[in-house]
């Protein structure tokens, strides 16, 4: 009977432990980024490398509604927000037509592993949550989805052209800092 409860004890401590620790890739110590500011910032400063300076006002608008709906958001909500503008983010490089572009394929092999990594850790911690969606995070990442549908079509009128994919770039990197911004006020 002992050999039972310890055996149920111990399955229910495993299956309750994701839940306990919680996601320690956002979690921060005193006076130190988490793992996922660190990656934040690497691929900031690769994408901001990678660019070059554009003469033209690039003509996609930035949804400044959706990050300000974005902060009214609990905490679990926003991390969510922020794994699906990621893996939208990372699928939109994924295409890899960036040829007519001078960017050094060394940076942007670190740019696309960095956001790998990010896309992972926080898909895992979304997943371990198992929280609902409300319906103005479904409604904020449709409009999200909308938006980087817009960014890829973008891409395909510009012909992936250089200067099309810096456009591109100097809005991700927006975004990019926003998603920043937003971890930093929970």
């Amino acid at each position: 009977m002992g050999s039972i409860s310890f055996w149920m004890c111990l399955v229910m401590t495993i299956c309750t432990w994701n839940k306990t620790i919680g996601c320690t890739w956002m979690k921060t110590l005193p006076r130190s980024p988490s793992m996922f500011q660190v990656f934040s910032n690497n691929t900031i400063t690769m994408l901001q490398k990678m660019g070059h300076e554009v003469s033209r006002e690039p003509q996609i608008t930035f949804p400044d509604k959706q990050y300000r709906q974005v902060n009214n958001f609990k905490a679990d909500e926003q991390m969510t927000f922020i794994s699906h503008t990621l893996n939208t983010i990372k699928k939109l490089y994924s295409s890899g037509k960036y040829e007519s572009t001078a960017w050094d394929q060394k940076g942007v092999d670190k740019f696309m592993n960095d956001l790998y990594r990010q896309t992972s850790e926080l898909d895992q911690c979304v997943k371990a949550m198992k929280t609902r969606q409300s319906k103005s995070v479904k409604r904020v990442n449709k409009k999200m989805s909308l938006h980087f549908k817009f960014l890829k079509n973008y891409l395909k009128r510009e012909d992936y052209s250089a200067s099309g994919w810096e456009d591109i770039r100097t809005v991700v990197l927006a975004h990019l800092q926003r998603l920043d911004t937003t971890l930093s006020s929970q």
